[in-house]
């Protein structure tokens, strides 16, 4: 039987009221998340009435595909800008600038966030899966949820859940911090996870010789802050998260456990007033979307008319059936005379394509745009036509246009997860611990992140600085290029390769700079050797051709 120990009728009572008052809450948005799935995400059509026949179809409604197309390329950009694989990204710090400055504790921050990033995207992780599930799901609900975990054995690993799982309750600053997860396992799963000591007497039944091992049960994991929590105590109670795992149909408590951070990281793309769950770009093109939808229907039907239109005759008499196959032969279809007894229908009257085909791209030029694909035109504009002020400008508007919701996403769930992968790297030892200084001092470290969209973010600043060069170009040619010594080229040039992603093994660090400067140097001081050597054997023997030209004489 389940363990006595853990059982308290009321609180399961109280944790089943907030489900019942969380799902009232999530009611009116779930006919929205319905026609989102269909419109644009097709894949994920179901999850919010119970799933479709496996193999089915889905999204055969649908006769434009802009929004689909659109939301893997927002995946993508927001991915690109906020999680790079390919960069690390991960910066720790702490508060207190003076513990900063300290070489040991800068050696402890960067080699912890090493770590941390080649811990986030080792295989079995799956980090980078996850995380374009989670932009997916932002992209079409506007709330995604990610779950990070550990295997035994192998360290952490990422999952995201998917929103018809999830329910939600914030804090007073707007903060989620309470997730209700409803989920199904079998028998067999049950006794995987929880262990059969805490199985209830169903699940035992379930999996006792001649049972179903193999029925399912409906789980309800609550993740919230712990609201009693006992300081000497040795086990979850002292813990400030509480995890609770209940049977639903049995109302039992399966198991209880604690954490030092929260295990699932709730972001939502943009809120209104009000509102604990996210509006997703799809949401807000929605109209846009079923116009696109209703449109493309329309002239689908009108071309067909067009390409095959209805078939008019004057007296069918005689004509069982018409062949209008290539080759087909219709008997009955012409008189003694040859004379076709049959006409085409002419096609509607006032159709006009050309029209609709230009409300159709008007209507994806604004699907696109919610979707972020102006993003991708910094990949695809002819940049080597464009001056080097023309990229980075174009750099920067693509960094104002993203920047509001990587900037929530980096608050919401980057932050997060970066924290519960350091606790829980700590706690099993694979980072070195906190310096002594930082114990002393009773800091623990913050995140940064040194990503594509923190360039984008001084990306206007190196633009400025582009502009000032090409403003002061006609002034060069004045004082023979003296107005550039008011540029600081030591300070600009590392600036500009960051702006511009270049690779950090690319860019020659202070010392090469100066080791280059030095033997250009020297080279100019040999060259300048040599040329002096050179006139004095000139002048020597220019010399001694004038003594033999005077002894001769």
């Amino acid at each position: 039987m389940a363990d006595d120990k853990l059982q308290d009728d009321a609180l399961v009572q109280g944790i089943m009221r907030d489900q019942a008052r969380m799902e009232a809450e999530r009611m009116p948005w779930e006919s929205v998340w319905r026609e989102i799935d269909e419109r644009v995400n097709p894949l994920g059509a179901g999850a919010f009435t119970g799933g479709k026949t496996p193999g089915s179809v889905r999204g055969a409604a649908n006769y434009d595909v802009t929004a689909v197309e659109g939301l893997d390329r927002f995946a993508a950009a927001m991915a690109a800008i906020t999680i790079p694989r390919n960069t690390q990204y991960i910066r720790l710090k702490f508060g207190d600038a003076d513990l900063d400055k300290l070489p040991n504790v800068r050696r402890w921050c960067a080699q912890t966030a090493d770590r941390l990033h080649a811990m986030r995207y080792a295989p079995h992780a799956g980090f980078q899966v996850q995380g374009d599930e989670d932009f997916r799901q932002l992209g079409t609900y506007g709330t995604g949820a990610l779950w990070t975990g550990e295997r035994p054995g192998l360290g952490l690993f990422y999952k995201t859940i998917h929103l018809s799982e999830i329910w939600i309750d914030e804090d007073f600053s707007g903060r989620v911090d309470t997730v209700h997860r409803k989920y199904e396992l079998t028998a067999r799963q049950c006794a995987q996870q929880f262990g059969e000591d805490a199985l209830t007497g169903r699940m035992r039944d379930a999996l006792r010789p001649g049972g179903n091992p193999d029925a399912k049960f409906e789980i309800l994991h609550v993740v919230r802050p712990n609201r009693e929590i006992e300081r000497e105590a040795l086990d979850w109670r002292r813990l400030p998260v509480a995890s609770i795992h209940v049977a639903i149909a049995d109302k039992v408590v399966l198991r209880r456990k604690g954490f030092h951070s929260m295990p699932i990281s709730v972001s939502r793309h943009v809120t209104g007033p009000g509102d604990k769950y996210g509006q997703s770009p799809a949401m807000k093109v929605l109209p846009s979307i079923r116009t696109l939808n209703t449109v493309a229907h329309t002239l689908l039907r009108a071309a067909h008319k067009i390409v095959d239109p209805a078939l008019a005759f004057y007296d069918d008499d005689g004509i069982s059936s018409i062949i209008t196959r290539p080759g087909g032969i219709t008997p009955g279809l012409v008189n003694e005379r040859g004379q076709t007894l049959m006409a085409r229908v002419p096609g509607p009257e006032g159709s006009d394509l050309p029209i609709g085909l230009e409300m159709m791209e008007g209507e994806r030029r604004v699907v696109r745009t919610a979707f972020l694909e102006d993003f991708f035109k910094i990949l695809t504009d002819p940049s080597d036509r464009m001056t080097a002020t023309q990229v980075i400008e174009m750099i920067g508007k693509q960094g104002v246009l993203v920047a509001p919701y990587a900037g929530r996403y980096e608050t919401e769930k980057q932050n997060p997860v970066t924290q519960r992968d350091l606790e829980l790297a700590m706690l099993r030892g694979q980072v070195e611990p906190l310096p002594e200084e930082a114990r002393e001092a009773g800091a623990w470290p913050q995140t940064e992140y040194e990503n594509p969209l923190t360039r984008m973010a001084r990306a206007e600043r190196a633009a400025g600085l582009a502009r000032w060069i090409e403003a002061m170009a006609p002034l060069a040619q004045v004082d023979d290029g003296a107005v550039f010594d008011h540029i600081d080229t030591d300070e600009a040039a590392p600036g500009l390769a960051d702006v511009l992603g270049v690779d950090p093994r690319w860019v020659a660090t202070p010392d090469k700079v100066a080791a280059k400067r030095q033997a250009r140097e020297d080279a100019k001081a040999a060259t300048a050797g040599v040329e002096q050597l050179q006139g004095a054997a000139s002048a020597y023997a220019d010399l001694a051709k004038a003594n033999q030209i005077s002894e001769a004489a």
